[in-house]
């Protein structure tokens, strides 16, 4: 039985992951590294910020001070903000699928996003008040593929409800994922996924209980049937 639903952000509500990807770049440049899009793609896409450059400095051999990389961060914040420029750019279909995916079960987000961009984001598309809990990149220490911030999630959840008997369980849970870890931490949580093709080519996320092409093409009432799927 399906009773609660966890969203990622980035690529699944806010169409910025190419901006993520250009702020990355153009500050990793500053540090002398050639930051590729499709190595970006392949190997960093699921993680916040910090443990996305840590990755790219462990792979390109890159040796930063804490002052360095702190440096580094808060100047791909300011580069994403500036490519961003408060537009908020939602995919197809999102605000109505939010709507009525809240009107049937609790909401919830999980992200390696910074909670001030989640929260910036939803208020001014008018989707804040969807969405019982935001778990961000400050709340978890192991990213995606990790299944950590999807049980923190449920965790937050169950505390919302105020104790509803019975607690909601992992089984119970559908996650709306765009990325290849993502749907590996949703399926390693014990959880349903959803994945929607808005970043990799659907045969990439063949893990997934279903694929869509978008939010847009999905109906909330078919949701429930993905929980009695592998």
């Amino acid at each position: 039985m399906l009773r609660a639903i966890i969203f990622d952000f980035n690529g699944v509500i806010l169409n910025d992951e190419p901006l993520h990807f250009l702020a990355m770049q153009k500050a990793v440049a500053t540090a002398g590294i050639n930051l590729d899009r499709q190595e970006y793609w392949d190997k960093y896409l699921p993680f916040d910020d910090w443990r996305c450059l840590d990755a790219i400095c462990r792979d390109h051999a890159a040796q930063l001070t804490q002052q360095e990389r702190e440096a580094l961060l808060a100047f791909k914040s300011l580069n994403y903000a500036h490519l961003l420029e408060d537009s908020y750019p939602l995919f197809p279909g999102v605000a109505d699928f939010v709507v009525r995916a809240a009107s049937r079960y609790p909401l919830a987000i999980a992200t390696g996003a910074r909670r001030e961009e989640v929260e910036s984001t939803l208020a001014a598309t008018g989707l804040a008040d969807h969405f019982l809990v935001i778990v961000a990149a400050q709340d978890f220490k192991r990213g995606k593929p990790h299944p950590e911030s999807f049980l923190f999630a449920l965790e937050c959840l169950n505390r919302r409800l105020n104790g509803r008997s019975p607690k909601i369980a992992p089984a119970e849970c559908l996650v709306i994922e765009d990325s290849i870890g993502g749907i590996q931490g949703a399926r390693d949580a014990g959880m349903a996924c959803l994945a929607v093709a808005n970043t990799y080519p659907r045969e990439k996320l063949a893990y997934a209980s279903r694929v869509a092409g978008s939010l847009a093409e999905v109906d909330v009432e078919s949701l429930a049937g993905l929980l009695e799927g592998p």
